[in-house]
């Protein structure tokens, strides 16, 4: 039997973000980490003072320099995400998705494709979406509240467990 699974799908500017937010997780932890470390170590080297008063007032300043790069960041990119929404007509326009055994079929008024599974690259899930990586830099964003049942996004994690590599599939627990 083969399973066919439908989904319509109109992506909304919170759903872009919360893509790039994922997305972006990674470098920006590792960006947020290397400037605060660079940070201590410039001062500590810099005042040469290597009490623990002194450390205990730079560790301080770093968490809070930490907090802010964190959320500067993460602002920044949630106001591009907006901006970058709001001037694609493409990724406004509704999507049909056509998920089965053979792979992810989609059709818009832009045009249609099909991508087989071994021609993804990666799948990953946020809260609210699934992300088919058709190479690390293009993706297709399915929101979850456009399948129609549970037993659907259930259909579609057998899919691809069946039919892609453990490592290239990354759902939630």
């Amino acid at each position: 039997m083969e399973n066919v699974i439908k989904v319509d799908t109109v992506l909304k500017s919170e759903d872009v973000q919360e893509f790039n937010l994922w997305f972006s997780l990674n470098s920006r932890i590792i960006l947020n980490s290397f400037s605060v470390v660079a940070y201590f170590m410039i001062l500590l080297l810099i005042t040469k003072d290597y009490s623990t008063q002194s450390i205990s007032i730079l560790a301080v300043t770093a968490i809070i320099l930490a907090a802010v790069l964190w959320y500067m960041t993460k602002a920044s990119l949630i106001k591009k995400s907006k901006k970058a929404f709001k001037t694609d007509n493409l990724i406004q326009q509704p999507q049909n998705y056509t998920i089965s055994d053979e792979g992810i079929s989609y059709l818009s008024e832009a045009g249609t494709g099909q991508v087989k599974w071994e021609e993804i690259h990666k799948i990953g899930e946020t809260t609210n979406l699934f992300v088919f990586f058709v190479s690390t830099q293009r993706a297709l964003i399915i929101p979850k509240r456009f399948f129609e049942s549970a037993q659907d996004k259930i259909t579609f994690k057998d899919l691809a467990r069946k039919y892609m590599f453990s490592n290239r599939v990354k759902f939630k627990a």
